[in-house]
């Protein structure tokens, strides 16, 4: 354009009224562009309703000081062409370096989509500047955008607008804000920066876009399937829609084939194909899947000008579960994804009886009911917030909060956190969870009050909780098990490592000590490889081949039914940067298992181990070779000096002596028929074995599979034949998938290559079942336990700042909340918590190590009802020498309830001499420098 008519836009954009409405109609949206780029979408009833509200950018340093950011925005349209409407804008800036930015740029305004151009520069170095951001703010919560990665509608609403960009951009939602944001770059050098960025907004409304607006492919295709997913359900048809467009100038026919592979990479099927579209056109056809049983399937097609196309689908068994109610198998949500009834579904379609949390999940358009004045739902508000759940007989477990919302019966337990224990001290945390507890007990006494999720099995800190007295003040213990990429039976006689699923047997010993509890584990799951992100930076040694990872999944919850654990649930459903065992809009392998494993095991109960370390039980063939090599642990009798786990990774413990775990444990199905579970543990971790070759994995190298003796894996480990007595003529294996075939025995005993895949025996006599119950590994109670002994009267010890630090990892065996110098008075003060509803007085004192002073001995106290984290004493204790961790314990006793739980506070004393020799050395005297 030329250049006196450019200016003559600018001018026109700065002189023209503002406040104008300035629109563009299109097809299923309407573009206002008079303040901001804002767009309302077309919704079932022909009306618009606003979706997005503006584009904004910033930046910022790490204390979200900020730079510059927008603060205004004008645009006009320039031209009217045939195909389009082109809009010209230009952004104005606020802040201390608004003077240094500039951004222009070009919307291009089509019937049926936006493409919108930035072109910005700014002057100066950028260095300082911490958070780059591209902004996308909606005018209601739930709203976002849909990535053009993800493709699954829910995510991104039946209604609302698919956004593309060049370079891709990684979104992420904040509720609160309602707003969907992403760091940007503005490369340059020598003060001068650049940012050239597209974006591709598509609106919909029904089933999302199929191709990309801004692909440069000369041909695109996918299969669409019937429901969310790419789920195919018992009684579905086996077929999908194969969509295509052809980009090129000349027509596309073509007779070819799509391969149909299983989650082990093997062949199933190969159909064919018949492509025809004209040059611009896009075409559809039903296409049927010749597969004849459950599971997971790959697609693989293979075009002449297309990228390669792979696209998962699964095959379900019936989702019919006749004891699912109170069942082990749970799951999660991700919290910053959208909830939606399609993602419930997906939950109710593979047997989940329990979900993490009460989300609010409505059916789109559905209003949430308005919170009273009350701050507590009615109990007909209750039902509706939460009706999609129960149609769905998925029981939630809600957060503290989140409890005391809902009416008195609403809920049967709640999870008072999220592991705490790897960013607070247990001292800290104690008080939080005790006046939890109270109030939670006085909204609902029938109330279960589990604790925080604890990451790992975090044993020391579980102590020290305890001598917090908070033992008392939970009703469940909740704990998370991960421990990708490792197996689940991964044990400390192997290694020192922490995270590792095996070590919730260590919560027996604290039991047998403090009483006991029944466990849940609230999240546990296996890293897959998902390209376009890196969550929470975990390595690419840490990520799971896909079908070790729902191999890995079963034998979680096989160890777990072992174990007595009431519930697990998965982290996560549906998609989180690779730990969804739904990704991209589709399957991941352990999605369709978890159907089959709740399918097997509808109503069954754990009886016993046939075959397990360190039991060989009468049913295995006493002749059989393989039975005649001990494959038991690796250094028995050595858990209690590998306790002390303290590293997060270790170099691989090697141990050419240590052979493959194999199990066959019994289960009692609801017939009183036994249900054997078998396989055996070839390898230790199988990670992926390529690099990723995107920017969100740059420079990661793949990891090294280990097999189950610790040495690398050069080759597939061979199953191993296992040869017991079943005790009749024929009985049905069934797989992973839940996929059943016949089996003849041998005079009654069965021979099964096992390997790390579970297999699953059905028909065996019934008397295999008294044989496993001899031994039975049941650790923790079923039923909750009654207590009596909390007190509503909670205090807390505190260090001279009044708030504790915060801890520093899991590994943090101190647990310092202070460092005191020997010989030196130091603070510290008391506080009171009254949740009765009398006032209470009493004395309050503290117990320290031996041969320390404390100043008064004793303080009196009144506290009124109600009153909560009231300081009511101060003392000054005076080490009397160093010491790596002592520690100062809160006494407190009341008139009317007597002593009530302890408060325990760690310090460290150091040396006041060598910390004034100390100060010597590290501060220079004036006119030194330091070098």
């Amino acid at each position: 354009m030329h250049k006196f008519a450019f200016l003559f836009i600018i001018f026109a954009v700065f002189c023209g009224n503002a406040a104008e409405p300035k629109f563009y109609q299109g097809k299923d949206y309407q573009l206002d562009y008079s303040r901001s780029i804002a767009v309302s979408i077309r919704q079932p009833d022909g009306t618009f309703a606003p979706f997005l509200s503006r584009i904004s950018f910033d930046a910022a340093d790490k204390d979200w000081n900020f730079f510059f950011r927008t603060g205004g925005f004008q645009a006009v349209e320039t031209e009217r062409r045939p195909e389009c409407d082109v809009i010209r804008f230009e952004y104005r800036f606020t802040g201390p370096q608004a003077g240094r930015v500039a951004l222009t740029g070009v919307i291009e305004a089509y019937p049926e989509w936006l493409k919108i151009s930035f072109d910005g520069r700014y002057r100066g170095d950028m260095k300082e500047i911490f958070r780059q951001r591209l902004i996308f703010s909606y005018p209601r919560e739930e709203l976002r955008l849909l990535g053009s990665a993800a493709d699954n509608g829910p995510e991104g609403g039946s209604c609302g607008l698919r956004l593309e960009s060049d370079p891709p951009l990684q979104l992420s939602y904040n509720r609160k804000q309602k707003n969907s944001s992403t760091r940007l770059e503005w490369p340059g050098k020598d003060g001068e920066h650049r940012l050239n960025l597209v974006l591709a907004l598509t609106p919909y409304c029904g089933r999302p876009p199929v191709f990309s607006r801004l692909s440069k492919q000369p041909v695109q295709a996918r299969f669409e399937f019937q429901r969310y997913c790419n789920v195919i359900l018992d009684g579905d048809r086996r077929e999908a829609v194969f969509r295509l467009l052809n980009r090129t100038g000349r027509p596309l026919k073509l007779d070819t084939r799509f391969e149909i592979r299983d989650h082990r990479g093997e062949p199933v099927a190969s159909p064919a194909l018949k492509l025809a579209a004209e040059p611009g056109k896009a075409t559809e056809q039903a296409v049927p899947l010749p597969v004849d049983r459950y599971g997971y399937f790959e697609l693989r097609l293979d075009l002449p000008d297309a990228a390669p196309l792979r696209q998962s689908f699964c095959i379900l068994p019936p989702t019919e579960r006749k004891f699912k109610k109170g069942s082990i198998f749970g799951g999660i949500l991700y919290p910053w994804n959208r909830k939606t009834v399609e993602k419930l579904d997906l939950m109710e379609w593979i047997g989940m009886s329990m979900i993490r949390r009460a989300w609010p999940v409505l059916p789109e358009g559905a209003a949430m009911p308005a919170l009273p004045e009350s701050g507590v739902y009615t109990p007909e508000q209750a039902a509706a917030y939460l009706r999609e759940q129960a149609v769905r007989q998925l029981e939630p477990v809600p957060s503290a909060a989140e409890s005391l919302r809902m009416p008195p019966g609403t809920f049967r337990l709640t999870e008072a956190a999220n592991e705490v224990n790897a960013r607070r001290l247990p001292v800290d945390f104690a008080e939080e969870m005790k006046i939890e507890y109270v109030k939670l007990k006085q909204h609902d006494p029938a109330l279960q009050v589990g604790s925080s999720g604890i990451a790992g099995v975090d044993i020391h800190w579980l102590e020290e909780f305890q001598q917090n007295g908070a033992w008392d003040y939970m009703d469940a213990l909740f704990v998370h098990l991960h421990c990708f990429p490792r197996a689940p039976e991964v044990n400390n006689t192997m290694t020192r490592e922490f995270w590792l699923h095996d070590r919730v047997t260590l919560l027996r010993g604290l039991m047998d000590r403090f009483g006991a509890k029944p466990v849940y584990d609230s999240e546990n799951g296996y890293l897959t490889r998902y390209p376009d992100r890196r969550v929470e930076k975990y390595p690419l040694r840490s990520v799971s081949e896909s079908g070790i990872a729902a191999a890995f999944m079963v034998r979680s919850y096989l160890q777990a039914l072992a174990y007595g654990l009431s519930n697990k649930m998965w982290f996560t459903v549906d998609s989180y940067g690779g730990f969804g065992i739904t990704e991209y809009g589709q399957p991941r392998p352990a999605y369709p298992a978890y159907a089959a494993m709740t399918r097997l095991l509808d109503g069954a109960r754990y009886a016993g181990e046939l075959l397990s370390p360190g039991r060989i039980s009468n049913a295995m063939d006493r002749d059989a070779e393989f039975s005649r090599s001990w494959f038991g642990q690796a250094t028995p009798g050595l858990e209690k000096e590998l306790l002390a786990a303290d590293r997060e990774t270790v170099e691989s413990s090697r141990n050419p002596e240590l052979k493959p775990y194999v199990y066959i444990r019994a289960f009692r199905t609801p017939e009183n028929r036994p249900l054997l579970a078998c396989w055996a543990t070839l390898y230790r971790q199988k990670v992926e074995a390529e690099a990723i070759d995107t920017p969100a994995w740059q420079d990661q190298k793949p990891g090294t599979s280990l097999l189950w003796n610790g040495f690398p894996a050069e080759r597939e480990p061979e199953p191993l034949p296992v040869r017991f007595r079943v005790g009749v003529p024929e009985v049905e294996v069934a797989d992973l998938m839940g996929n059943r075939r016949k089996v003849r025995t041998d005079n009654g005993f069965l021979t099964l290559r096992l390997d790390d895949y579970p297999q699953f025996v059905l028909g065996a006599a019934p008397e295999l079942l008294r044989e496993a119950e001899h031994f039975s590994l049941n650790l923790f109670p079923a039923e909750f336990q009654p207590n009596d002994k909390w007190k509503t009267l909670i205090q807390a010890v505190l260090p001279a700042e009044k708030k504790h630090p915060a801890r520093k990892s899991v590994f943090d065996k101190p647990n310092l909340s202070a460092t005191l110098k020997a010989g030196e008075p130091y603070p510290v003060h008391l506080r009171l918590t009254n949740l009765g509803s009398e006032t209470e007085r009493g004395t309050a004192s503290l117990q320290l190590p031996e041969n320390w002073k404390c100043e008064p001995q004793s303080i009196p106290f009144t506290i009124a009802p109600g009153e909560e984290k009231k300081i009511v004493a101060t003392f000054h204790v005076t080490p009397s020498g160093e010491s790596a961790k002592a520690q100062i314990t809160g006494v407190v006793a009341s008139a009317r309830q007597g002593r009530i739980a302890d408060s325990v506070m760690n310090v460290g004393v150091s040396s006041s001499q060598n910390d004034s020799r100390k100060d010597m050395i590290d501060k220079p005297k004036k006119g030194q420098t330091r070098y």
